[in-house]
């Protein structure tokens, strides 16, 4: 079978998995023959930076240990990188095109340490400054057609889990909302009012007013309105 083939196959075994594990299992078993173990599936606004939603990650302990030394979680190179509409990009690819790329050789410099090489970014414009996007990290150069199989199935994956972390539940809080005021947002995108969505939680109507004043805040939302299309964008509600 050839890596089209492969590529073929996975993103055929991805849209037909009705679970949130048995998606990454077929996605992790594809990436690991590319030399990747270690990636981040998220939506992000790049204006405002807290509303990001971690969809899934895998990452081992050398990566985790460099993310929490270096702060690459909150303050990712990968995503300033991002261009309107340019597509995915690899970082050795950047730093042959003679842009800027202090940031690319940095964390070149940094991966190599740990044994990395090369990193694809798969990014999926929602309007505006919204992105999804796929961060993959590899153990050695990745090569042309290597990078047109990754970003077809990290595109795939990415939007596979859209529709089935909302369902399953997160397994990183999604821009560090709880599980009480996701469920508030659920019966507010519905139009229910506070004392009925409280009923139906097992709240009182001033607790999910409180809860949905805290989500406001998380989202940086200036009305219920906008804190409901956000959770929709965020994939944070179905």
């Amino acid at each position: 079978m050839t890596r089209t083939e492969d590529a073929t196959h996975a993103i055929f075994e991805i849209y037909s998995k009705a679970s949130y594990s048995d998606c990454i299992e077929v996605f992790s078993n594809f990436i690991s023959a590319f030399g990747v173990k270690n990636f981040t599936i998220l939506e992000t606004d790049l204006g405002c930076r807290q509303r990001d939603v971690m969809l899934a990650h895998a990452w081992d302990d050398r990566w985790r240990s460099f993310c929490l030394q270096s702060g690459h979680l909150h303050h990712d190179p990968l995503l300033t990188m991002i261009e309107r509409d340019h597509g995915a990009f690899t970082l050795t690819e950047r730093m042959e095109r003679n842009r800027p790329c202090t940031d690319a050789g940095h964390i070149l410099r940094r991966f190599g340490a740990f044994g990395w090489h090369d990193a694809l970014c798969v990014p999926i414009h929602r309007g505006g400054l919204r992105y999804g996007v796929a961060n993959l990290v590899s153990t050695h150069r990745i090569a042309p057609v290597e990078k047109a199989q990754l970003t077809a199935a990290a595109f795939a994956f990415h939007q596979r889990l859209r529709c089935l972390a909302p369902k399953e539940g997160f397994r990183t809080p999604p821009a560090g909302l709880g599980s009480e005021e996701i469920a508030c947002l659920r019966l507010l995108a519905t139009g229910l009012s506070d004392v009925k969505t409280g009923e139906m939680l097992g709240l009182g109507g001033g607790a999910v007013h409180a809860l949905i004043e805290s989500a406001k805040q998380k989202l940086a939302a200036q009305n219920r309105a906008e804190l409901v299309s956000l959770a929709h964008s965020l994939a944070i509600i179905a």
